[in-house]
């Protein structure tokens, strides 16, 4: 079997070949910029070291219509499960980070940061190299992919696309195939609209093969990865099914539903009676037209995670989305009357948005029968096209890379101030998702307003 791709730039050479166990692999703690006062911060990273999928979303509503969805570090997950011997941190706080390397185990430090927690990584490569004896820093996931030019300084290794078999060699294992990779357990904490529960999140398929051109996934790993084996994925629902869970939640970045595995999968999870949710894209999930739905249905699906991101269909080509307004309001009404409970991902402040056109579609969207929707700023991600055709226009005005986040405007529109972006993206959020607006979330509050609260 073909070994997974991924690749290493070695940027220095101190010729160190670390024992497994002399790695600490780790993510940005949970208080990360704590005590920086910093305006990008966003309460994504919980206590108890999860990510709160929902938590930048909810802070413009009351306390008490706040959802949650306190999931795993997906990457370091995999990591943990195929790579064995490095001590792996995912969201610790600062002090049980520090306290870790404290013991004097460790030469190497490895760090998976996002494009806006790499100034904290920056700092701490060359902190944890002064102040505890480590010989190399790695680093690696969608930080890489920056311009930063201090990261070639800083960090002694840069590890692309999905690393599993890379970071296997870098301790002197033998590398894996795709098929070859355990699933670990990504078992999510989910509050949502009144419920809680355990949901068990699984991915068959990483990266995508769209070609978006604000997306950082297909820069990331080209093309996708071939698909996980069947055994794994096997194993991992008989596992979520013996805790006791009663839905999967398939998170690919565009789940196919009607491709070869996708059928697999949710043929598998039928077959334990559980119900499933997904994030998928509007072309994947009307492949088969109303029937194929109407079927995913029947099969269990409850919940769906699509992209709106532009009700123009002008944006909608401009950026390479293959799908149009039409199809998408045909689809949702689909949805709705199939009672599949959808959220949505929107794009505020592309270059043919303005003031008054954001609001209108804040209205349209009300429409649509979206339970919740996900605002975002249009942002530039590097290694994008839209980044590089940026850069050569000269756009890209704020390289503070902690507003890297979607919730800031790092580039110059035509028309839209950053501060203005700022107050619409709140706009957004607050008048969307609250129920007081939202007749779909009103109802979906109403509906489970009477369903037991488990605790977890």
């Amino acid at each position: 079997m073909k070994n997974q791709k991924g690749y290493v730039i070695h940027t220095a050479s101190t010729r160190y070949q670390p024992k497994p166990d002399e790695i600490l692999i780790t993510t940005a703690p949970n208080d990360v910029y704590k005590n920086e006062n910093k305006e990008s911060v966003l309460p994504v990273f919980t206590a108890n070291g999860f990510q709160n999928g929902f938590s930048e979303y909810t802070t413009e509503l009351p306390k008490n219509y706040h959802i949650s969805t306190n999931q795993p570090c997906y990457g370091l997950q995999f990591l943990k499960a195929n790579v064995p011997g490095p001590t792996f941190l995912q969201y610790p706080s600062t002090k049980v980070l520090l306290e870790t390397l404290s013991t004097g185990r460790f030469k190497v430090v490895g760090i998976s940061s996002y494009t806006w927690t790499l100034p904290w990584a920056l700092e701490f490569s060359k902190f944890v190299k002064e102040n505890f004896g480590i010989v190399e820093c790695w680093l690696g996931s969608y930080a890489v992919m920056t311009e930063e030019p201090l990261m070639k300084e800083r960090f002694d290794r840069l590890f692309w696309e999905y690393s599993e078999s890379t970071l296997r060699e870098a301790v002197g294992l033998e590398s894996l195939s795709v098929k070859e990779l355990c699933h670990p357990d990504l078992t999510t904490r989910s509050n949502w609209l009144n419920t809680r529960r355990l949901i068990g999140h699984t991915i068959f398929q990483r990266g995508c093969s769209n070609r978006c051109i604000y997306c950082a996934d297909p820069v990331f790993t080209p093309g996708g990865e071939p698909c996980i084996s069947m055994n794994s994925l096997n194993r991992i629902f008989d596992h979520y099914q013996d805790k006791g869970m009663g839905s999967v939640y398939i998170s690919n970045q565009d789940t196919r539903p009607f491709s070869h595995n996708g059928k697999l999968v949710i043929n598998e999870i039928y077959k334990r009676g559980m119900r499933f949710g997904m994030m998928t894209s509007f072309m994947a999930l009307t492949a088969k037209g109303k029937e194929g739905i109407v079927e995913l249905v029947d099969k269990g699906l409850t919940f769906l995670l699509v992209a709106l991101e532009s009700l123009n269909d002008l944006t909608l080509d401009n950026t390479n989305r293959k799908t149009n307004r039409k199809l998408m309001e045909d689809t949702l009404q689909l949805l709705s009357d199939l009672k599949v409970t959808v959220t949505s991902t929107y794009i505020i402040c592309f270059e043919e948005d303005t003031p008054d056109s954001i609001i209108e579609s804040q209205k349209a969207i009300l429409d649509l029968g979206v339970s919740f929707c996900l605002f975002n700023i249009y942002m530039p991600l590097p290694g994008t096209p839209v980044y590089r055709k940026f850069r050569e226009r000269n756009f890209i005005t704020d390289w503070d890379w902690t507003h890297w986040t979607g919730n800031h405007l790092v580039w110059k529109h035509p028309c839209i101030s950053p501060d203005e972006a700022r107050d619409l993206l709140k706009t957004l959020r607050r008048r969307t998702n609250h129920p007081e607006y939202n007749e779909f979330n009103r109802q979906e509050w109403e509906s489970r307003s009477s369903c037991p609260v488990y605790e977890y």
